[in-house]
């Protein structure tokens, strides 16, 4: 095929063409796939295949913001649309590897916490987190309140030197930092620094269980995801849901909710049906993959 055809009028092809034109074009030139993508859209500007289509094409290219912006625009209109859902938790994740930011969330976890918090209404909301790590969930919250200057972002985690505290895989990444001296709490700075956020967060180094001795703020959104363990999590729930407002929400990260109330769920979903489910002062919640979202109703 001739693509020599970038001067014509876009009417001389249809919409279905000209998307045709991209497929066949993006791996040996992105730019113009983008331009014959952008020529389907002046045809069809409603055509989410297309938009999705034009994010991916956007990703690929490092336009990151600029792709979860369109991918924002299609789930606004259609949040049903997996493709789309989990294209952009795609995206989110690659941007957060791209700053050396490592962590634990489904593509579709990624979607949902960017949307929730892109979602809130107070123009300054305040979010505590509980277990930031290498700041994953920190940059996906910061990018997310880009628009809400005035948004107050707590950080919370021990950070430890020796990453006793964290599983593994995290320990594994912490240790062998430390020898090049190079700490975690460098890591998590570091990470927030490349991805531009920095500015954003205020990060606080201590263990959340003394930390709630001496809190006081109410937040729009208090994120459980430090201490995975039946005690660590069902002590952050039981210490900081109180600080949760009327109409605010917590949100619990790897919750499996298998056979709720029994040894088969995880130590998180233990948690939820003690502390968040009937007679509680909670909604019943919204599960996402792992993520589990409660509204604090009274």
């Amino acid at each position: 095929m001739n693509f020599r055809i970038s001067t014509m009028p876009v009417e001389e092809y249809s919409a279905a063409e000209w998307a045709n034109f991209s497929t066949q074009v993006q791996d040996e030139n992105l730019f113009l796939a983008m331009k014959y993508l952008k020529y389907a859209l002046l045809l069809k500007p409603n055509n989410m295949s297309y938009q999705r289509k034009l994010a991916i094409l956007l990703a690929r290219m490092s336009r990151m913001e600029e792709a979860i912006e369109i991918f924002c625009k299609i789930l606004d209109e259609d949040s049903e649309d997996r493709r789309s859902y989990k294209a952009m938790g795609e995206t989110l994740l690659i941007q957060a590897n791209q700053t050396g930011t490592i962590g634990w969330f489904s593509f579709f976890e990624a979607t949902f916490l960017y949307r929730l918090i892109k979602g809130m209404d107070n123009p300054a909301p305040v979010i505590v987190e509980l277990g930031s790590c290498f700041g994953l969930s920190s940059m996906i919250i910061a990018k997310a309140l880009s628009d809400k200057p005035d948004a107050t972002i707590y950080c919370i985690d021990a950070w430890e030197g020796d990453g006793s505290s964290v599983f593994d895989k995290t320990r594994d990444v912490v240790r062998n930092k430390a020898k090049e001296g190079i700490s975690f709490f460098d890591m998590f700075s570091n990470n927030m620094k490349k991805a531009g956020v920095d500015y954003q967060l205020i990060p606080i180094k201590s263990y959340t269980t003394d930390l709630a001795k001496i809190w006081t703020e109410k937040a729009d959104l208090i994120f459980v995801d430090a201490d995975h363990s039946y005690t660590g999590v069902r002590n952050d729930v039981r210490d900081w849901k109180k600080f949760v407002k009327v109409g605010g929400q917590i949100l619990l990260h790897d919750v499996a909710l298998k056979c709720a109330g029994s040894s088969e769920d995880s130590a998180p979903g233990r948690v939820v049906n003690e502390l968040l489910g009937a007679n509680s002062k909670f909604s019943s919640g919204t599960l996402v993959d792992s993520l589990y979202l409660a509204e604090r109703l009274r």
